[in-house]
């Protein structure tokens, strides 16, 4: 016979195995809805690092294929990077070395190339003093009748009258803001405007217009001022043919170096000792 205070007994021991019961199942809730966004997190990364990794098929819109920009490590920046390059950097790899976005740097190309062409040649003077950049700088001037610094630029150039080498202009193109600070400071006195090929580590603060790119690499800089005389006599000169120099004349690849042979090492005699 069951009492009254043995079945309240029954009643009070079922109630906390419901409870457990109930406590158990929504803990299994909890860690399978958080497993499902886990895996749904997971999917999202992944989706997103598929999508933004897609190499794009038609560069039609550029102002050179866009093997032509990575075959010249146009893209490749250092390890330093400045305040004032920040927005043109695309990422950093794990070796530290930026990477410019290209997309920005033929966007710039085409704003620099416009802008170049409202110039006439006599207002116009560009400097390089890294070597590097001298072959590229030479066609270019070649090419265009605008007058180029390919190496040492004495300051004063732009300011001083009583110079032999003195000369006038309204714009003033750089290949490196560091070693062509120079220039860019006699710019900066007589008021003419500026434009600097920056990379990753450049201070723009003289510069009025920056063309961010590796301005430190042969072809690279090649490409550049390749791009630049193209499109320069291009608004300028529509009824003349195209020049006849070609990519690689401007990046170097056809030049002719000079072979140096070793010379061969003679011993000389040794000296008889004294006694």
């Amino acid at each position: 016979m069951v009492t009254k205070k043995t079945s309240e007994k029954v009643v009070a021991a079922e109630k906390p195995i419901e409870e457990v019961k109930e406590a158990v199942t929504k803990e299994a809730t909890k860690k399978v809805v958080k497993t499902v966004k886990e895996v749904v997190a997971k999917e999202e990364v992944k989706v997103e690092v598929k999508e933004t990794s897609k190499k794009p098929n038609d560069d039609s819109n550029l102002m050179v294929p866009l093997d032509n920009y990575l075959k010249a490590g146009l893209h490749i920046g250092t390890k330093f990077r400045t305040k004032f390059m920040n927005k043109f950097i695309y990422k950093v790899r794990t070796d530290g070395l930026t990477v410019l976005n290209v997309q920005a740097i033929d966007e710039r190309i085409k704003v620099v190339s416009e802008f170049i062409s409202r110039y006439a040649p006599e207002d116009i003077v560009v400097v390089g003093k890294r070597e590097n950049g001298w072959r590229a700088i030479k066609l270019f001037a070649k090419v265009t009748g605008i007058k180029a610094y390919a190496g040492r630029y004495n300051p004063g150039i732009l300011t001083n009258p009583n110079l032999e080498d003195f000369h006038e202009a309204k714009l003033i193109i750089v290949a490196d803001p560091w070693p062509d600070k120079d220039a860019l400071r006699d710019a900066a006195k007589v008021g003419a405007t500026t434009i600097a090929l920056c990379d990753s580590n450049n201070d723009s603060t003289y510069v009025d217009l920056v063309l961010p790119c590796n301005n430190k690499g042969r072809k690279s800089l090649g490409l550049v001022f390749w791009i630049l005389a193209r499109e320069y006599m291009k608004a300028r000169s529509p009824e003349l043919p195209e020049t006849t120099y070609t990519l690689d004349d401007f990046m170097g690849e056809n030049e002719v170096r000079p072979q140096y042979k070793k010379k061969s090492f003679t011993p000389r005699p040794s000296r008889p000792r004294r006694n």
